[in-house]
């Protein structure tokens, strides 16, 4: 068990890096190469300005503006505000873990420990909501295993994170710089308050970030770029 938590501590994190940058430049690469459609597939209007496509996209971001007209076609709105919800909770989770990778106060206020805990705990309920609906009916004859595959990822990374902070008193200063020291190849003492679950929950991360690129998570790569061109 030592030599599996020293290499996930300290070798495979650059594999991991590496796979995950690598797949997305190849991805994009991929797709900036494919032979173009035939027809011309701007839509209208079109933006003048240089920046004008991106800013196009990100408006149609903020205003969720996808999220409403699938509202109006669809015939169940809570799988898609369920979605939406679990999106938004991921990007909260993301920021809650700011903390460990940027000196933002020595300790863990008691307001940011129970923000982080609401979070976690509804980002694991919708990933068992999103699990229990890909099952059900005709969406299991629709599923394939890569799907749950990617929500197992996410369920595990979930558990493991909640075990950690609920059953462990975190000592940020200490994961701040075992990642500090990851990032400069001037490694530190790997996190002993976190506990042994520290490992199984980065092995996860690492798993779905070299997952990450060859899977549907490209999506959000994909759903810019595509909008990117459709604007262009």
């Amino acid at each position: 068990m030592d030599t599996i938590a020293f290499l996930v501590a300290y070798i495979t994190p650059y594999i991991a890096v590496a796979v995950f940058v690598g797949g997305l430049a190849y991805q994009v690469f991929q797709w900036w190469q494919s032979k173009p459609a035939a027809g011309h597939l701007s839509l209208y209007p079109r933006p003048h300005r240089r920046w004008g496509p991106f800013m196009e996209v990100l408006i149609e971001t903020i205003t969720l503006k996808m999220v409403f007209n699938a509202l109006r076609i669809s015939g169940s709105a809570l799988p898609i505000v369920a979605g939406l919800v679990l999106h938004g909770a991921l990007f909260l989770v993301l920021v809650h873990h700011l903390p460990v990778f940027v000196h933002l106060f020595a300790g863990e206020p008691v307001g940011w420990a129970v923000f982080g805990t609401i979070v976690g705990l509804l980002f694991l309920l919708l990933l068992s909501y999103a699990l229990a609906h890909r099952m059900g009916g005709r969406r299991k004859l629709l599923s394939v295993p890569q799907d749950y595959l990617a929500l197992f990822l996410l369920i595990s990374i979930a558990v493991t994170g909640l075990h950690i902070h609920l059953l462990h008193a975190l000592d940020l200063g200490e994961l701040n710089r075992f990642f500090l020291g990851l990032a400069s190849f001037q490694w530190q003492p790997a996190p002993q308050s976190a506990g042994p679950a520290f490992t199984w929950h980065f092995a996860f991360v690492q798993l779905l970030m070299v997952y990450f690129p060859f899977s549907k998570f490209i999506h959000m790569v994909g759903y810019v770029l595509a909008k990117m061109v459709a604007y262009s």
